[in-house]
C-alpha cells in the first residue's frame, strides 16, 4: 500500500469520525480494513487466523510504516469506545512495542524534506490534543515513556546508528531526525509543548552532538568536522540553524521559566560552550542576556534556576575542565548582570558563591549557630517547631553542603577551588570598578548602596563581603588552610586589629559627615573619602589573606606564597601608620610635631609604590598564579581610590590652613622623588644593551656555576656561529669568528670552539704534573658550547621578562602622577611649583629612553615587551601634554626656579630622538615659560627660542622641529609676536634650505593671521608687528621672486601668507605710512601672476594685488576727493515742486 492511498483512506476515515458513525467504522473496520490490510498475507497472518493471537510481535515487525498509520490513526479515533477486532484490540504504540517498529518508522527517511512521511503527523495526532494555540501530550501515563523510547530507539538508535548493527547515519536519516526533534520541541506546525522535564529527553547530549552541533561545526563534507580547504558548507547546516532558530523562538514565546531552563540544560549538558563552538546566540537568547528591562521578573527568576543548575555542576565537577567551564559561565553571567542596573543580585549571588566554595569547608556549616541570637519566645500554644530560615549571606554555603551530602562528595577539589577563588577576587574587582558609574549622580533605587560617594560605596561592598567572611566562620565554616596560617599569632592579631580600628575610623567619619554643620561640609567629606577609601584599600589586602592553598605544593611553591602573605601583613601595618599620621594633620596637630617622624604623605607615597610594585598588587616574577593576579586587580582597584582620597583630604587641609592663615606643605622632595622614580625609573632604558652586558657578567658565575662557563663568557666567543659538523670543517669558521667585531654592544657573548678548547685544556693542565697527558674528547668543545648558548638564552629571556614586570610596575605607578597632577589639584593651588617643574625633565629623559630601546628592540626577547613600551611611552606623553600642561603659577618668586627648568627642558628638546618626543618638549617648556611673570620682558626665554629657532634654520642635523615654535604662537601668541617676530623674518633669507624659508614664512603668517587672537595681544607685541610690517612686506616680495620657492607647494604657502598679511594690515595698520612696501610687494605679485601659467595663481595674485590697493587707498596713501558740505536738509514738498518743474 503506498503513502498517497493512505492519504486517501485516512481522509475518508476523518469524515467518518463522528458518535452516529461509530458502528459503521467499527463495521467497515472489521470486515474490510482489517482482514485486506493486515492480515491478508504474511506467516504471522496465517499465524494468527489459524491461532488466533499468536506471534504478534512477528505481526509488528512485518508492518510498514502505511499499515502503521492506518492503525495509529484508528486507535486515535477509538479512545476506548470502538470496538476493533484482533490485532486492532490492543494499542500499536506503547513503550513496548517502539523498539519493534522502529525500523518501520526509520524507513521513512526517503521521504524527501520539506515532506513528512504521514505515519509522523499521524503518531504526533494519537500522542497529543489541543490544548489552547498548542498541543500537549493525553493524559496517559505511558505516553512519556512512548517519547523517551522513541528518541532513544529511532532517533539515536537507529536514525543517527548508534544501536548495534545499524548503518552509519546518511544526510537523509540526520534529516529525518532533525525534523522529529523538532517537531517534538514545538518548532514544526503541529506546535507540539512537551513537559519541561521531557525536553532533556528529547535533546539528550547524542541528539544535540549529532543533529545539530556536528552538521553546525562542520563546514565541508558529509558531517565532517573540519573542511578541507575549498571544501563547500554542509548542505543541511541551513535546515538545522533554521531548525534551532525555530525552536528557540518557540520556547521564548512562553513566559515559563521552567522549560527555558530545560532547553539550556540540554545544550548545555551536550556541550558547556555549545554557542561558542556552533557560532550562534542559542542559550543566550533562551537565557534573555540581551532582554529589556520590561522582561526583569522573568528574567530574575530564570537566572536564579540558571545558577542553582550551574552551582550544582561546579561542585560535582569531575575534572578541572569541567568545572572551570562552568565557572566561567557563572562569572560571564554575573558580569552580564553588573553591567545592567543595580542591585545586581545574580553577581552578589555569585560572589558569595565564589567565596564559600573557594575559602571555606562546608560540611559543618549551620544555620542554627547563626540564628541563634535572633530566636524569639514562642506563643503559648503554638507548639509547631518551624525550622530556621538560612541568612542570605550563609546561602551558597547551605547550597553546597546540600550538593555535597546528596551527592555524598567530600569537598571540592583543589584545582576548582583555586579558579573558584581567581573568578572570586576578579568579579570583586570588576563590582567595585561598576559601582561608581551607577553611584555617581544617581538616585537611591538606581544605585547598589543609595546616594553615595564612590568611596562609601566601595567601603560598604568590602564591609559586606568581610561580614559574609566573618559570619561563615562562626557558623561552622572551616576555612581551608592558608600560608598565613604559619605566620606568627601576633603578627595576625595585630593585622586583625589594624583593620577593625580602621573600619571604626571610617563609621565614625561617615557618621561625622551625615551629622556636621554646613559650614564644615567640605572638609567632612574629604575626611569621610579619606576613611572609608583607605579601610576599603586594608580590607582588600586582608582579603588576599584567605587562600586555598595546594596540598601538593612544592616547598619553593609555599615559600613564594609566604613571602606574598608577610608582605600583605607589613602592608597593613604600614597602612596603619599612614592613618594616624594623616589623622594627625586632620585633628590640627602641627606638622613641626611630627618632624621627628616621616612625612605622612611620603609615606603613603611609597606604601603605594612599594604594593604596585609587589605580587601584591603587580606581578610575581617567573611565576603565574592566577589567584594573586586576580587579587591584584583588586588591591589596584582600591590603591587608586585611596590616594584619590588622600589627595582630597589635602586639599581640604589645605584649605582650611589658608583660612587660618598657616603654611602647610606636604608634597616635598620624598614625595615627588618616590613618584618620579616609580614611574621613570632609576635606570635608564637607554643604555639597555650595555645593561644586558653588565647584567650578565653579574649573573653569569651564579647561572653557570662553573669555572669554564664563566671564563668563556668572558673570552668573546661566539655562540651563534658555530658550527654542528666535522672538527675538519670548523677552520671556516674560525676564520669567521676571528673577524668578529668586539665592539658591537648588540651583539651577544661570542663563543669561539678553538678558545673553548684551548681553555679547557689551560684548565685542566694546570691542575696535573707535567709528566701527565690529558686526552680530550674532540666533540666536548662543541657540547659545552651549545650548553653556554642555551644557558645564555635562558639568561637573557628571564631578563627581559623581569624588564617587562619592570615596566608593568611602572605603567601602573603612572595613575599616582595621574592624581597628583589633576586639574582639581592645580585648581586648588596647593602644589608647589617645584614638585610640577621638577618631574617635567625626568619625565621627558624617561620617555626618551623607552623610545630609544623601542627602535633599537629587534631580538626575539626584545620585542616581547613591546607593547608594555608602548603603553608607558603613551601615558608619559598624556602626563606631559594633557595633564602637566594645565598647571598655572603667577608667583614672582618662582622665576628663577621656572628658568632653570626651561633651560633644561629646551636641552632635552635640542637632542630630541623624534618629532613626538620634539613635541612633548615644545608643551613641557611652554607650561614652564608660563609660570614667569612678566615673560615677555625676560630675555633668557628670547634667547632659549631664538637659540632654538637659529639650531632649526641653520643645523642640517638639528634635532628641533616646526612643532615648538608652532606650538608657541597658537599657546601664547603675544610672547611669540615679541621674541620670534624678528629672528623668523631673518630666517626668510638665511634659512639653509627653501623648506626651511618656506616654513619661517608659515610661522610668521600664523603670527599675523587675523583672528580671534588678537584680542588676546599685549601691547609689546602689538608694537613689535607694527615695527615688522616692512620687513615682512619685503620679505614676502622677496619670496615671491625666489627661484628657489617657485615650487607649487612652496609657492601657494608664500601666497596664501600674504594674503593674511594684508588683512592684518587692513585691519590693524590704519595710520601707517607702508606706501612703497606694499607697492613693491603689489609689483612682485604682478610679475608673479605675469610669469606663472597656472590659471588660478594669476586669478590669486591679481586679487591680492587688488587687496593691497584697497588697503593703500583706506590708509590713506592716496589722494581722496573732498567731501561736500553738507547744508540743510530739503523738505519733501521742495523735492516734489523740483521734480514737477523738470
Amino acid at each position: 500500500m503506498r503513502e498517497p492511498s493512505v492519504h486517501a483512506l485516512i481522509e475518508l476515515l476523518t469524515s467518518l469520525e463522528t458518535e452516529s458513525n461509530l458502528d459503521s467504522i467499527e463495521k467497515l473496520t472489521n470486515t474490510v480494513i482489517t482482514p485486506k490490510l493486515f492480515l491478508s498475507a504474511g506467516k504471522a497472518a496465517k499465524n494468527a487466523r489459524s491461532d488466533g493471537k499468536k506471534d504478534r510481535s512477528q505481526w509488528m515487525r512485518e508492518l510498514t510504516p502505511e499499515q502503521i498509520a492506518v492503525v495509529l490513526h484508528l486507535q486515535t479515533f477509538q479512545n476506548g469506545k470502538a470496538k476493533f477486532a484482533y490485532p486492532l484490540d490492543e494499542p500499536l504504540l506503547t513503550a513496548q512495542t517502539v523498539p519493534v517498529l522502529s525500523e518501520a518508522l526509520c524507513a521513512t527517511s526517503g521521504a524527501v524534506h520539506p515532506r513528512l512521511h504521514v505515519v509522523w503527523d499521524v503518531l504526533w495526532m494519537y500522542l497529543t490534543k489541543e490544548a489552547g494555540n498548542h498541543r500537549t501530550l493525553k493524559a496517559n501515563k505511558g505516553f512519556p515513556s512512548i517519547v523517551e523510547k522513541i528518541v532513544e530507539h529511532v532517533v539515536v538508535g537507529m536514525l543517527l546508528g548508534k544501536s548495534e548493527g545499524s548503518a552509519s547515519p546518511t544526510n537523509e536519516r540526520r534529516c529525518l531526525a532533525l525534523q522529529i526533534v523538532c517537531a517534538l520541541c514545538g518548532s514544526s506546525e503541529h506546535k507540539i509543548a512537551l513537559p519541561a522535564k521531557l525536553i532533556g529527553v528529547v535533546l539528550c547530549p547524542e541528539v544535540v552532538k549529532r543533529v545539530f552541533m556536528n552538521v553546525l561545526c562542520a563546514s565541508g563534507g558529509a558531517g565532517k568536522k573540519k573542511a578541507k580547504e575549498g571544501g563547500v558548507e554542509h548542505h543541511l547546516k541551513p535546515l538545522t540553524a533554521a531548525a534551532l532558530d525555530g525552536m528557540v523562538d518557540c520556547c521564548c514565546k512562553d513566559d515559563d521559566a521552567d522549560r527555558r531552563m530545560a532547553f539550556v540544560k540540554a545544550f548545555l549538558l551536550a556541550d558547556p560552550r555549545f554557542d561558542t563552538k556552533t557560532k550562534t546566540q542559542t542559550v543566550g537568547s533562551l537565557l534573555m542576556l540581551e532582554a529589556s528591562e520590561d522582561d526583569e521578573s522573568l528574567r530574575e527568576a530564570l537566572w536564579q534556576k540558571y545558577l542553582s543548575f550551574l552551582e550544582e555542576k561546579i561542585v560535582l565537577a569531575t575534572d578541572l575542565h569541567d568545572a572551570t567551564v562552568h565557572i566561567e559561565l557563572m562569572h560571564m553571567l554575573a558580569k552580564r548582570d553588573l553591567a545592567g542596573t543595580p542591585p545586581a543580585n545574580t553577581a552578589r549571588r555569585v560572589i558569595r558563591f565564589f567565596m564559600s566554595g573557594a575559602f571555606f569547608d562546608c560540611a559543618d556549616l549551620s544555620v542554627d549557630s547563626s540564628t541563634k541570637k535572633s530566636t524569639k519566645k514562642k506563643k503559648k500554644g503554638n507548639t509547631k517547631a518551624t525550622a530556621p530560615s538560612a541568612p542570605q549571606e550563609l546561602s551558597a554555603g547551605i547550597r553546597i553542603q546540600e550538593i555535597l551530602k546528596k551527592s555524598g562528595v567530600p569537598s571540592l577539589s583543589y584545582p576548582a577551588r583555586a579558579t573558584l577563588s581567581a573568578r572570586f577576587y576578579s568579579l570583586l574587582s570588576d563590582f567595585v570598578s561598576v559601582i561608581n558609574s551607577h553611584n555617581r549622580g544617581g538616585s537611591n533605587d538606581k544605585s547598589f548602596y543609595g546616594k553615595g560617594s564612590k568611596p562609601e560605596s566601595i567601603y560598604r561592598a568590602l564591609s559586606e563581603i568581610c561580614g559574609i567572611f566573618s559570619l561563615l566562620e562562626t557558623s561552622g565554616a572551616k576555612k581551608y588552610p592558608s600560608p598565613s596560617a604559619l605566620i606568627d599569632a601576633d603578627v595576625k592579631e595585630a593585622s586583625e586589629k589594624s583593620v577593625l580600628r580602621v573600619q571604626n575610623i571610617a563609621n565614625d567619619a561617615l557618621v561625622k559627615e551625615c551629622d556636621g554643620s554646613s559650614e564644615e561640609v567640605d572638609i567632612l567629606r574629604a575626611k569621610a573619602a579619606f576613611a572609608t577609601s583607605c579601610a576599603s584599600m586594608m580590607m582588600s589586602l586582608y582579603l588576599q589573606l584567605n587562600s586555598c592553598t595546594d596540598p601538593d605544593a612544592s616547598d619553593g611553591d609555599d615559600d613564594d606564597e609566604d613571602d606574598v602573605v608577610e608582605s600583605i601583613h607589613e602592608y597593613i601595618s604600614d597602612l596603619a601608620d599612614c592613618i594616624d599620621g594623616l589623622r594627625g594633620l586632620i585633628d590640627g596637630e602641627p606638622l613641626d610635631e611630627q618632624s621627628e617622624k616621616e612625612n605622612p604623605l611620603a609615606m603613603m607615597a611609597g606604601l603605594l609604590v612599594n604594593i604596585l610594585s609587589s605580587p601584591v598588587g603587580g606581578e610575581n616574577t617567573g611565576k603565574a598564579n592566577p589567584t594573586q593576579a586576580s587579587a591584584s586587580k583588586l588591591t589596584r582597584e582600591t590603591v587608586k581610590l585611596a590616594w584619590s582620597g588622600t589627595i582630597s583630604v589635602i586639599t581640604g587641609l589645605i584649605s582650611r590652613e589658608k583660612k587660618s592663615s598657616k603654611n602647610l606643605s606636604l608634597v616635598d622632595e620624598d614625595v615627588m622623588s618616590i613618584l618620579i622614580e616609580s614611574v621613570c625609573g632609576e635606570k635608564s632604558i637607554a643604555n639597555e644593551e650595555k645593561d644586558d652586558d653588565d647584567d650578565g657578567s653579574d649573573s653569569s658565575e651564579d647561572e653557570m656555576g662553573d669555572s669554564a662557563f664563566v671564563d668563556a663568557s668572558k673570552s668573546g666567543m661566539d655562540l651563534d656561529d658555530i658550527s654542528n659538523g666535522t672538527p675538519d670543517d670548523s677552520e671556516d669558521s674560525k676564520d669567521q669568528n676571528s673577524h668578529a667585531s668586539s665592539d658591537d654592544d648588540d651583539d651577544d657573548v661570542e663563543l669561539d670552539p678553538a678558545k673553548l678548547e684551548n681553555l679547557l685544556l689551560q684548565d685542566s693542565d694546570a691542575e696535573l704534573d707535567n709528566s701527565v697527558v690529558l686526552e680530550h674528547h674532540a666533540g666536548a668543545d662543541k657540547a659545552l658550547a651549545q650548553l653556554i648558548k642555551l644557558k645564555q638564552e635562558s639568561r637573557k629571556a628571564s631578563q627581559t621578562e623581569r624588564e617587562r614586570i619592570e615596566l608593568c610596575n611602572r605603567l601602573r605607578c603612572v595613575g599616582l602622577l595621574d592624581t597628583l597632577f589633576s586639574a582639581s589639584v592645580f585648581k586648588s593651588g596647593w602644589l608647589p611649583i617645584e614638585a610640577v617643574l621638577g618631574s617635567i625633565d625626568p619625565i621627558l629623559r624617561s620617555r626618551k629612553a623607552i623610545a630609544k630601546s623601542l627602535q633599537a628592540a629587534s631580538s626575539a626577547n626584545a620585542k616581547k615587551s613591546l607593547g608594555e613600551k608602548n603603553a608607558l611611552l603613551d601615558r608619559l606623553s598624556t602626563l606631559v601634554k594633557d595633564k602637566i600642561s594645565k598647571f598655572r603659577c603667577d608667583d614672582p618668586s618662582a622665576e628663577k626656579l621656572a628658568l632653570k627648568a626651561s633651560a633644561d627642558i629646551c636641552e632635552e628638546m635640542l637632542h630630541s630622538l623624534n618629532l613626538a618626543h620634539c613635541k612633548c618638549c615644545s608643551v613641557a617648556l611652554i607650561t614652564s615659560v608660563r609660570c614667569i611673570s612678566n615673560v615677555e620682558e625676560s630675555e633668557s626665554v628670547k634667547d632659549i627660542y631664538v637659540g632654538a629657532l637659529n639650531d632649526w634654520t641653520t643645523r642640517k642635523a638639528t634635532k628641533v622641529h616646526y612643532c615648538v615654535f608652532d606650538d608657541l604662537i597658537r599657546r601664547m601668541p603675544s610672547l611669540a609676536a615679541v621674541i620670534l617676530t624678528e629672528p623668523l623674518l631673518t630666517a626668510t633669507s638665511a634659512s639653509a634650505s627653501p623648506f626651511l624659508r618656506c616654513e619661517s614664512i608659515k610661522l610668521l603668517c600664523a603670527i599675523y593671521k587675523h583672528d580671534n587672537a588678537e584680542e588676546q595681544l599685549s601691547d609689546k607685541a602689538k608694537h613689535t608687528m607694527e615695527n615688522c610690517y616692512g620687513k615682512f612686506s619685503m620679505s614676502l616680495r622677496d619670496a615671491l621672486g625666489d627661484s628657489g620657492l617657485q615650487k607649487a607647494k612652496y609657492r601657494d604657502e608664500v601666497l596664501v601668507a600674504t594674503k593674511h598679511f594684508i588683512n592684518h594690515i587692513k585691519s590693524h595698520g590704519e595710520g601707517l605710512s607702508l606706501d612703497s612696501e606694499l607697492s613693491a610687494l603689489q609689483e612682485s605679485l604682478s610679475i608673479a601672476g605675469t610669469n606663472s601659467k597656472s590659471a588660478g595663481m594669476k586669478q590669486m595674485c591679481s586679487q591680492i594685488s587688488d587687496a593691497i590697493s584697497s588697503t593703500m587707498q583706506v590708509n590713506g596713501n592716496h589722494k581722496q576727493k573732498p567731501r561736500r558740505s553738507k547744508g540743510p536738509k530739503t523738505s519733501k514738498t521742495d523735492k516734489k515742486q523740483k521734480k514737477a518743474r523738470k
